[in-house]
């Protein structure tokens, strides 16, 4: 099973719970920047019937604990924002977005699936309901993810048969990844002070040298609340479906949006939503470094980048 549809289950579950029919609540508040496997879940529970609220982020990809506050109703079931973005790497206030939901009673989801690994991450911090997450963002096996309740907080059963996960998800337990999900947070763990200070640092060394030594580029996100690996950058007249292309043939692994939204042709929903203009959206190009990142390689894309995107803008003039 992909860990999109586990990612998928895990929202409509808690879904499904804040919007029993005991509670007859049908207000759901979310924001412009989600991960497309929590858009798209609200999208289609909008088909179902219900009143979806997509809060509409800054220039720089940041939500306000305010706005939430002034969404809020006394018919919000649930608000479902992530902690930090798959794309740009931002990273939301959601403890005090939590502490707005408490003030009314209103439970709480987040994605944590870009955060679990890159930034310290504490429930009891955050104040959340919900917390889901994907073990292969942090190294972890594919298709293994973990959603975390708070104590005392129901959840209706998302699939019904068996008894497993105390009778909340019916089916046999993926025991092998779920032991490799824990070995690979604790490492994760571990390598937070390194990802704090040496992945930023080589994250920081490839973007100082691309807006110091190339022209006409535009970083996205906001350069201080951001995640410490990621680099979302983009470059005029150089589309990034072609620089792909080239530093693919370089040996460079890139990514242009979501990897989740990897096939569509559509320019970033995200980026658009940021205000950049829908062409320089897609000449955007994200860099997602690790510990595993070395400084020989980010040496290596230094030496090959100027080359690459001085051949793909004559193409683009039509030199």
């Amino acid at each position: 099973m992909s860990t999109a549809i586990i990612y998928r289950q895990q929202l409509k579950f808690v879904a499904k719970t804040s919007a029993s029919p005991k509670s007859r609540k049908n207000h759901y508040i979310t924001t412009n920047i989600e991960h497309p496997t929590v858009y798209r879940t609200f999208e289609y529970l909008e088909k179902l019937g219900a009143q979806v609220t997509y809060l509409p982020c800054d220039k720089n990809g940041l939500i306000s604990a305010e706005q939430v506050a002034a969404a809020l109703t006394e018919q919000t079931a649930l608000v479902s924002i992530m902690l930090a973005n798959n794309e740009i790497g931002t990273i939301l206030p959601l403890q005090e977005i939590a502490a707005e939901c408490r003030k009314i009673g209103v439970l709480i989801h987040t994605d944590a699936t870009q955060a679990i690994g890159k930034i310290p991450v504490n429930v009891q911090d955050l104040g959340v309901d919900y917390l889901s997450f994907s073990a292969h963002k942090f190294h972890g096996p594919k298709g293994i993810g973990g959603l975390y309740t708070r104590r005392g907080k129901r959840l209706e059963p998302f699939f019904h048969g068996g008894e497993q996960m105390a009778n909340l998800r019916a089916g046999t337990l993926n025991v092998p990844g779920i032991i490799g999900m824990g070995v690979a947070a604790q490492e994760a763990l571990d390598g937070l002070d390194y990802a704090a200070t040496e992945v930023k640092r080589l994250r920081d060394k490839l973007e100082n040298f691309i807006l110091q030594n190339i022209p006409d580029v535009f970083l996205n996100g906001d350069k201080q609340k951001r995640t410490p690996n990621t680099l979302n950058i983009a470059f005029q007249d150089c589309e990034g479906e072609a620089l792909l292309w080239d530093l693919n043939e370089h040996g460079i692994a890139a990514s242009t949006g979501s990897a989740c939204a990897s096939e569509e042709l559509e320019s970033s929903r995200v980026l658009r939503a940021l205000g950049i203009d829908k062409a320089l959206s897609h000449m955007a190009v994200r860099f997602s470094l690790s510990h595993f990142t070395t400084e020989k390689e980010i040496d290596y894309v230094i030496s090959v980048l100027p080359a690459i995107i001085k051949r793909l803008r004559e193409i683009s003039e039509g030199k």
